[in-house]
C-alpha cells in the first residue's frame, strides 16, 4: 500500500495547502457584470502558494526491485506481501527454486490469470493470447514444444545454418551504421552515440528475419521501439487501481483508455507484419510458377504457422499468429538490447575488462575479417562479461509471475489457491552468503562457472516457464557486443562514471540511457570500409 498511501498523501497534502490561508478579495474589475460585455469578463488568478516550512520533499520511490530487496532479508527465506490486490509470496533464499519438488511446481507453473491481474498487465497481456500468459496446456502446447525431461534446461544446441546467413548480415550492418555515424565527423574525435538504439535495430532485424524473413525497416524498429517501452512502462507501474479496483470503473487518470491504445498499436503492428508476409508468399508462389529454377523460400515461423493454419484454422487463427509473432519481437528485442546496454554500460566504467576482451577477440578472430557467430564458441571471456551483466542486472527481476492452481505447502510456508508467486532472481544473485563482493563486476567468477539454473544463477528462469530464447539471447547478445568491441574503441562522455541507475518496469531498464564516444579502430578500417 505504499505507492497508494504516497499519491494520496500527496493529494491531502495539496489540498490542506488550498484551505490553510482563506482565499484574497476578488477585484471588482473581475467580477461578471451585465453591463460589460462577455468577452471582457476575467477572472483573477490566484497566487501560487510558498513551498510549506519543514524538511524538503522525499526523493523519488527507488524502483520495485531495489525497495523491495531488504525486505525478505528481515523476514527470512520468504515473505507474503500486497502486490495490488491479490497476495504476492516471495522467495527470495539462495537456491530456493530448487526446494520445489516437481508435483509443487506442476501446481505452480500456471501463468498470472490476466481476469486478476493489475490493469495495465491485462491490457498489456492482449486479449490473454500471448503465450507467457497462457496457462500451462490447450494452445501453448500447439506453438510451445513440450518441457525437457526432468525440467532441466536443454543443452546449448549449435545454432541453426539456415539463419547464420542473416544474423551475420545484421551485424556486418549493424558495423556499417555506427561506421558511417561516426565518419560524418572529423577523424580524430570520436562521435556520441546511443548504445540501445544501436542494439536495438540489430536485435529486432535479428529476430525479425527469423519471424517473417526480412529485416525491419528502420521506421518500424522506432515505432515499434516505442510500443514495446510504452507497454512495458505501463505493465509494470503501480495505479490506484491496482489497489482500489472499484476505481477500474471510473477508468481513473484515463489509464484504462491508455494501455487500449497501446494494446491496438501493437495489434496493427502485429497484422501488418501477417498481411505483407502474406502478400510476398503470394508473389513467390507466382514467380516460383514461372520459373522452376528458383530457389524454395527460407523456412519462417510464420510461414510454418500459416502452413498449419491449413489444417488446423481455429487453433492457427490470425490472432494466435500475430500475437505469437509480436510475443517472439517484444520478448527477444527490449531484453537483449537492454543487456547489450548494461553491459557496455558496465565495461565503459572498468576499462581493464574492456581492454581483456579487446585481448581475446583480437587473437581469436584477428583483424582482418568481422567477428561471426561460430567464433562465440572460441571466446570465453565475452560470455563470463555477459554472464556476469545477468546477474548483476537481470532483465526479469522477479521471473515470470506464477500462480498456484491448488492449495499446496513449499519449504513450510502455505500458499493458498489462485496466488501469484515471484522468485526474486534480484536479491538471490546478489546474496553475499553465496557471491563474493556480490555488487562488483567481476567476470572472472565465472571461469569454468556453468548457468544450468540451480537456484543460484538463473536470470532466464527454470522449469516449464523457463524462457526457451535463452540460446537465442546469448547468442544474440554475444555477437552485437563482440563486433562493436573488435571494430570500435568506446569511452565514457566526460570524466564520470557512466550512471548505474536502475529504471522501473515490467523489466529492469536503465534509468539514464547509456551515450558514449565510438570511435573505429585504426586496424579494422579497411574491414569496415569494406562492409
Amino acid at each position: 500500500m505504499q505507492s497508494f498511501i504516497h499519491l494520496v498523501h500527496g493529494d491531502l497534502t495539496s489540498l490542506r495547502l488550498r484551505l490553510s490561508s482563506p482565499p484574497p478579495p476578488p477585484h471588482m474589475a473581475s467580477l461578471p457584470s451585465p453591463i460589460l460585455p462577455s468577452s471582457t469578463t476575467q477572472w483573477r488568478r490566484w497566487p501560487a502558494h510558498p513551498e510549506p516550512a519543514g524538511p524538503p520533499r522525499r526523493r523519488p520511490p527507488p524502483p520495485p526491485q531495489e525497495a523491495a530487496a531488504p525486505l525478505p532479508r528481515r523476514a527470512g527465506g520468504a515473505l507474503r506481501r500486497r502486490r495490488g490486490a491479490p497476495p504476492a509470496p516471495v522467495r527470495r533464499e539462495a537456491g530456493g527454486a530448487r526446494l520445489l519438488p516437481g508435483r509443487r511446481r506442476r501446481v505452480l507453473h500456471g501463468a498470472r490469470r490476466r481476469a486478476r491481474g493489475p490493469p495495465g498487465a491485462r491490457v498489456a497481456a492482449a486479449a490473454h493470447r500471448r503465450l507467457p500468459h497462457h496457462r500451462h496446456g490447450g494452445a501453448q502446447r500447439a506453438v510451445a514444444p513440450p518441457p525437457p525431461p526432468r525440467h532441466r534446461p536443454r543443452p546449448l544446441r549449435p545454432p541453426p545454418r539456415r539463419h547464420l546467413p542473416a544474423r551475420d548480415a545484421e551485424a556486418r550492418a549493424m558495423a556499417a551504421r555506427l561506421y558511417s555515424s561516426s565518419s560524418s565527423s572529423s577523424a580524430a574525435s570520436a562521435v556520441v552515440v546511443g548504445v540501445k538504439p544501436a542494439a536495438y535495430g540489430f536485435v529486432a532485424s535479428v529476430i525479425m528475419s527469423m519471424v517473417a524473413g526480412e529485416r525491419m525497416a528502420e521506421e518500424d524498429v522506432l515505432r515499434f521501439k516505442a510500443i514495446t517501452e510504452a507497454g512495458l512502462a505501463a505493465a509494470g507501474a503501480a495505479n490506484r487501481q491496482d489497489f482500489l479496483p472499484f476505481l477500474r470503473l471510473l477508468d481513473f487518470g484515463r489509464a484504462r483508455r491508455r494501455l487500449a491504445g497501446i494494446a491496438k498499436e501493437r495489434h496493427d503492428f502485429g497484422q501488418r507484419i501477417v498481411d505483407e508476409y502474406r502478400r510476398r508468399h503470394r508473389r513467390r508462389l507466382a514467380v516460383a510458377a514461372d520459373d522452376f529454377s528458383s530457389s524454395p523460400p527460407r523456412r519462417t515461423v510464420i510461414g510454418d504457422l500459416l502452413r498449419q493454419q491449413e489444417s488446423s484454422p481455429e487453433s492457427y487463427a490470425d490472432e494466435v499468429i500475430r500475437t505469437v509473432c509480436l510475443s517472439l519481437l517484444q520478448a527477444g528485442t527490449d531484453t537483449s538490447a537492454s543487456t547489450i546496454e548494461w553491459a557496455m554500460a558496465l565495461l565503459l566504467n572498468n576499462p581493464d575488462v574492456l581492454r581483456k576482451a579487446t585481448d581475446e577477440i583480437n587473437s581469436v578472430v584477428g583483424m582482418s575479417r568481422l567477428l561471426q557467430e561460430p567464433d562465440l564458441a572460441n571466446l570465453p571471456y565475452l560470455r563470463c562479461i555477459i554472464t556476469e551483466t545477468l546477474r548483476l542486472y537481470p532483465l526479469a527481476p522477479h521471473l515470470v509471475p506464477h500462480e498456484a492452481s491448488r492449495d499446496c505447502m513449499v519449504a513450510g510456508h502455505v500458499i493458498a489457491r489462485g496466488t501469484m508467486v515471484l522468485v526474486d532472481v534480484y536479491s538471490m544473485q546478489r546474496d553475499p552468503r553465496v557471491w563474493e563482493d556480490p555488487d562488483k563486476f567481476i567476470p572472472e567468477r565465472f571461469k569454468g562457472f556453468k548457468v544450468d539454473g540451480s537456484g543460484w544463477m538463473m536470470p532466464f528462469g527454470m522449469g516449464r516457464r523457463k524462457c526457451p530464447g535463452e540460446g537465442l539471447a546469448l547468442r544474440t547478445v554475444g555477437m552485437a557486443l563482440g563486433v562493436m568491441i573488435q571494430c570500435f574503441q568506446w569511452e565514457r562522455v566526460g570524466k564520470k562514471k557512466v550512471d548505474m541507475s536502475e529504471g522501473s518496469g515490467l523489466t529492469m531498464p536503465m534509468a539514464v540511457p547509456l551515450m558514449a564516444m565510438c570511435l573505429p579502430r585504426v586496424e579494422m578500417e579497411s574491414v569496415l570500409k569494406s562492409l
